[in-house]
């Protein structure tokens, strides 16, 4: 658990789930659904301050392979796995690798919201890491010959790459 971390005042109802599931399951999962301004996503909340690992935000798929992929990685943090920028792992998905990328602090209040506001009084930044997917060839966004058609699942946040 981080050193120093101050949880912080819940003032509504859904701020005492968030805090009660990062003390009793890990993480909270945040999901955003899809709308006008891009596909649906979520994030995890409580990796960080629990494990010292960094939150993971993943997009595009499926509401219940969103929080199943974040579970997953949760478990594997747990039992001492670490993931880093850069890291790319083949089996959390049934038909695609996962490489994980490091989100820029810049880019946290277009996404991380809810974890900003978990993480206020933290005494350091909370890293977060990116989980992008393959097409079903292996290949990512930022590789030639990536299916054109799934690159509007998964936009590259930006400057992200």
């Amino acid at each position: 658990m981080l050193d120093k971390f101050e949880w912080p005042k819940a003032e509504e109802e859904v701020d005492e789930i968030i805090i009660r599931n990062v003390r009793k399951y890990g993480c909270h999962i945040v999901g955003i659904p899809t709308d006008e301004q891009g596909p649906g996503y979520a994030f995890s909340i409580g990796l960080f301050v629990n494990y010292g690992h960094a939150e993971l935000i993943v997009f595009g798929l499926e509401r219940d392979d969103l929080a199943n992929v974040i579970n997953s990685v949760r478990d594997r943090v747990v039992a001492g796995r670490k993931f880093a920028a850069g890291d790319v792992c083949d089996d959390l998905l049934v038909e695609s690798r996962i490489g994980f990328v490091e989100v820029p602090l810049r880019l946290y209040d277009d996404y991380l919201g809810t974890a900003i506001w978990f993480y206020q009084k933290s005494p350091r930044p909370f890293p977060c890491l990116r989980m992008v997917w393959s097409d079903r060839d292996g290949r990512f966004p930022w590789n030639a010959g990536y299916d054109e058609d799934l690159k509007g699942y998964q936009p590259l946040l930006k400057d992200l790459s």
